[in-house]
């Protein structure tokens, strides 16, 4: 799980928003705080900041991208299912959302799906291969049951 999370997070660093859901300049410091917590492993204090995040700009794919990842740091692997599948429904064309969504579904463990979703993110961007490989080494099923809220 550390490793799809390594390579969401690696993504998420270089990521742009998306024209048609602009974050506010309050909205991008709380993006950038959330992510910075993440990368230090602090996700109690990074939740508020991505909640935030979110209020200012649902559907920002930077934002959605981070919450996704968030809810997979806390091994809410439902949470962030449902948030990637919610976010395919508006914005079907989004490379970076379908591989998000296929890293996701590969730590669940549904490896057949997740390749079918890292299908579609390469038809529509170049850098998932990597990720694509990595999930195809794991060796074990895992599949991580939602925390209750």
């Amino acid at each position: 799980m550390k490793l799809a999370i390594t390579l969401s997070l690696a993504f998420i660093a270089g990521c742009s928003l998306t024209p048609n859901a602009e974050l506010s300049d309050a909205g991008k410091t709380r993006l950038q705080l959330g992510l910075e917590y993440m990368q230090r492993d602090q996700l109690e204090r990074a939740r508020p900041h991505l909640d935030k995040a979110y209020n200012d700009a649902p559907r920002s794919e930077a934002v959605i991208i981070a919450l996704g990842q968030w809810y997979l740091r806390k091994e809410k692997v439902n949470s962030a299912l449902l948030l990637y599948q919610q976010a395919l429904s508006w914005q079907p064309k989004s490379g970076a959302m379908y591989n998000n969504y296929a890293i996701a579904l590969c730590v669940a463990g549904y490896r057949q799906q997740a390749m079918l979703m890292f299908d579609q993110a390469e038809s529509l961007q170049q850098q998932v291969a990597a990720n694509r490989k990595q999930c195809s080494l794991l060796k074990t099923r895992h599949r991580y049951a939602e925390a209750s809220q």
